[in-house]
């Protein structure tokens, strides 16, 4: 059993304060749509009644849900997949490498990007959850019937949560403690994964509520799945591979969305509704210092970025040996590009009438306020899986991928030749996670050939001054308001190479 009393103050103030001020979605006392808007105040009795044990772990998870809606479409421009257009929009540092998440209420309007606030939350309500059930003076089955199921979602949710922050932030802290280095809160992450399936283990398997995991597989899936990705993210292939085993074909976990504030898809409402960035094509415009992880220049066309036009070639090439995309269309493409297929994985159209003028393609992955955005799928644990095992093991994963797909399975590749397999491995991420919000930690893990602007150039159409992140930092609030901070500890708990920079 972990005892964990969290509470993350943010921006000045404890979850508490922020849940009663937050209007997220939840229902009382059941499992149905998590639309139903969140009383205006949240009682100190409404938190400690067991009754509303339900109420509590269905708010939990929409927090995450709508902070992982708001964070899917402003990491993207991190993953090197949008040109921003109206400023409006990337003030806030979306698609411009900003350093620091936003924070606020979800969701309040439609130029809304805050989320940091909304994982912060969630991680607290579902970590004190598990605490009155299974701390001490535990409330018991009698008082809440499917104690042991609601102790596993609350856990799942918990490691959910500190997944995020561990393979996204370069030093974390909890209940107002010491910095944790992002190997840490991955291991904190673990454990609530070990403590969930202990619940799972004593209730029985079980289908996430809400339609969270609609596919094959369920709460035991997603608790592998999770410690596929932790592990990982800490180096550990041999482990994540053992994890990853559990996880069936076909399985996804979903962020539901239902339309509506809080409840929307913003990577459809901001990236096709209301169009505020372009998607960007590959890299030819940027100017700036070697690679401070090898000492070597860029390119003048950098490598793996780009995703327009993207296609496969009829021996399932999808990356060429400088690391350029194989494209159906578009500038340095070679004469074998020209049969190429269009990877359907990328469904974009060209618009005439983006916010802050101009014209550019917009992504058609998403069509409605209510599509699901899923934030696992069976895709990447596939691909951690042919991390771990490489050669002939990860074309097969890979196959297994574009099968499901209806694509050209890869056949060129040399099982011997590791470099080319890693090159495939990776631009097989960057597709299958578009607009996933998941490509990002492929980002932070290979810095030695995966770009990031380290703030030195400008965006494309707009210039705006990129900024420097490569991992992000936590609101400038949390060092000042942890005793056991300052500023000066900002950018020290991870590795040099992971660090952001030029930050104020």
């Amino acid at each position: 059993m972990i005892e964990i009393r969290t509470r993350f103050k943010t921006v000045g103030n404890s979850w508490k304060a922020l849940a009663f001020g937050l209007a997220m979605g939840t229902i009382v006392g059941c499992d149905g749509l998590l639309d139903v808007d969140l009383p205006s105040e949240l009682t100190e009795e409404a938190l400690t009644n067991p009754r509303g044990a339900a109420d509590q772990v269905n708010s939990a998870i929409a927090h995450f849900e709508c902070g992982y809606s708001a964070y899917t479409y402003w990491i993207a421009g991190a993953e090197d997949g949008m040109d921003p257009q109206a400023a409006v929009y990337y003030t806030n540092g979306a698609h411009w490498y900003g350093v620091f998440p936003p924070t606020g209420s979800c969701d309040q309007n439609a130029q809304s990007s805050s989320y940091y606030t909304q994982f912060a939350v969630s991680r607290a309500m579902a970590t004190q959850l598990y605490d009155r059930l299974n701390g001490e003076n535990a409330w018991t089955e009698e008082e809440v019937p499917g104690k042991e199921r609601l102790s596993a979602i609350a856990a799942l949710y918990a490691a959910a949560n500190l997944e995020w922050f561990g393979e996204l932030f370069c030093e974390m802290t909890m209940d107002s403690g010491p910095l944790m280095t992002p190997d840490q809160t991955l291991t904190v992450a673990d454990e609530w994964v070990e403590a969930a399936l202990g619940h799972i283990t004593n209730f029985g398997d079980f289908e996430l509520p809400h339609e969270i995991t609609p596919e094959a597989g369920g709460a035991e899936a997603m608790a592998y799945a999770l410690r596929a990705r932790i592990l990982w993210a800490k180096g550990d292939l041999a482990g994540a591979a053992q994890a990853a085993e559990r996880v069936p074909q076909g399985f996804q976990a979903h962020v539901t969305r239902g339309g509506g504030l809080t409840r929307r898809n913003k990577v459809f409402q901001q990236g096709l509704q209301t169009r505020y960035a372009s998607i960007a094509g590959v890299n030819d415009w940027w100017d700036g210092d070697p690679n401070p992880v090898t000492g070597q220049p860029w390119p003048d066309v950098i490598p793996f970025t780009g995703y327009l036009h993207l296609g496969i070639l009829p021996d399932g090439r999808a990356v060429r040996d400088d690391g350029l995309p194989i494209r159906t269309d578009g500038p340095y493409r070679t004469p074998v590009e020209d049969n190429a297929i269009p990877d359907t994985r990328l469904p974009m159209e060209f618009s005439t009438a983006l916010q802050g003028g101009g014209s550019g393609y917009v992504p058609r992955k998403y069509l409605s306020d209510g599509d699901p955005i899923p934030f696992i799928t069976w895709e990447e644990i596939w691909l951690i899986r042919a991390e771990a095992v490489g050669g002939q093991g990860a074309i097969d994963l890979v196959n297994d991928i574009r099968a499901a797909h209806n694509l050209p399975l890869v056949t060129y590749a040399d099982p011997g030749d590791a470099e080319e397999i890693r090159r495939m491995i990776i631009e097989e991420k960057r597709r299958a996670l578009w607009l996933t919000g998941r490509y990002i930690a492929t980002k932070i893990q290979n810095t030695d050939i995966l770009w990031f602007p380290r703030a030195q150039g400008r965006t494309p159409s707009q210039g705006v001054d990129y900024d420097g992140a490569v991992r992000l930092l936590m609101p400038n609030a949390e060092y000042d308001l942890n005793p056991n901070l300052t500023r000066e500890d900002r950018a020290t708990g991870c590795d040099p190479s992971q660090a952001p920079v030029m930050f104020q």
